[in-house]
């Protein structure tokens, strides 16, 4: 198969384009000029410069393209219409560059888009009424009923919160770990889903090579934990021993509208921001995998702990931690 990696030169990008020259697939990766192409060394693949915001490029790039595997969005922004922009138009951009014979159009999407679970264990099914609480998750919920509508064949996968080499999101938390704190929203039992990055890619070329009907919506996670739980098996992954440290909502939300302040004054958006709040004081994100167990044959194989040892010692070979 040739496949095309939208966002392939990112953290789950690279995973992906890493598992599927292992299985012996060719790979073409859309990069923006300027792109960071290190978590792609060693590869052999085709690099085309192109951007979800030039109609032309994306044609070229989509030339001849087996699987389409949609990675290349926004995750953050001063209002809502950045994220649409990108997330939305440019989804829409390359459904209509898609070659005549494309055998599935695969976009990652997110459980933001769904929106969170109730609570506790309770998990959210594929087929609930979907409820996203921040501007990233509308954005992907309209890219989402694009492909729907877009005729093509498709499947929507949505992964939970995903930890690996390379990821510079979950870094922070890492960062805490070792400082021996762990900052965590207080009043109440959050649980959130995680999944392994190789993990998560080996669920999107799944994905992709399962025949299902189009638009169909899988959500790919692993265990779900508490911040907590996380922060202390971290710690643990690090060596260290993990305090606590429970933070009040209305300092979480207060150090989001600093964070958005911030922000603005630097003319850059940063991932912790109130947007990001809204999610981390959400009742809990965590996700039904019955679905994809029984139709793609995918879970999470790698337990947690050598997942973070595995994290960990990238992060220090690299000198990230």
């Amino acid at each position: 198969m040739l496949a095309l990696v939208t966002g392939g030169t990112g953290f789950i990008g690279s995973h992906l384009c890493r598992r599927l020259r292992a299985e012996g697939h060719r790979v073409r990766v859309l990069a923006r000029p300027g792109s960071d192409l290190a978590g792609l060394a060693g590869l052999e693949l085709d690099l085309v410069r192109g951007d979800l915001d030039e109609a032309a490029g994306l044609e070229a790039a989509c030339r001849g393209v087996d699987w389409l595997f949609h990675l290349a969005g926004a995750l953050k922004g001063f209002q809502p219409q950045d994220l649409l922009r990108v997330n939305r138009d440019g989804t829409a951009r390359l459904l209509a560059a898609c070659p005549p014979g494309l055998s599935r159009f695969v976009l990652v999407s997110s459980l933001a888009a769904g929106g969170p679970s109730p609570g506790g264990a309770l998990a959210r099914g594929e087929d609930d009424p979907p409820q996203p609480l921040t501007w990233y998750g509308h954005s992907k919920l309209e890219a989402e009923r694009l492909v729907r509508a877009s005729g093509l064949p498709s499947v929507i996968l949505r992964p939970s919160v995903v930890f690996g080499p390379r990821d510079r999101d979950v870094l922070g938390y890492f960062r805490c770990a070792r400082s021996g704190w762990l900052p965590v929203p207080a009043g109440g039992d959050r649980r959130y889903g995680l999944v392994y990055a190789p993990d998560l890619a080996d669920g999107l070329i799944q994905g992709a090579r399962t025949p299902t009907p189009p638009g169909e919506v899988f959500h790919l996670s692993g265990p779900a934990v508490t911040w907590t739980e996380f922060g202390l098996r971290i710690a643990a992954a690090l060596g260290r021993r993990g305090r606590v440290l429970p933070l009040p909502e209305p300092a979480v939300r207060a150090a989001g509208r600093v964070a958005d302040a911030w922000a603005r004054l630097r003319g850059r958006p940063e991932i912790f921001s109130s947007q990001k709040v809204l999610e981390m004081l959400a009742p809990g994100w965590v996700a039904s995998l019955d679905k994809s167990r029984r139709i793609l044959g995918w879970e999470a194989a790698t337990p947690l702990e050598p997942a973070l040892a595995a994290t960990v010692a990238w992060y220090r070979t690299h000198d990230w931690l």
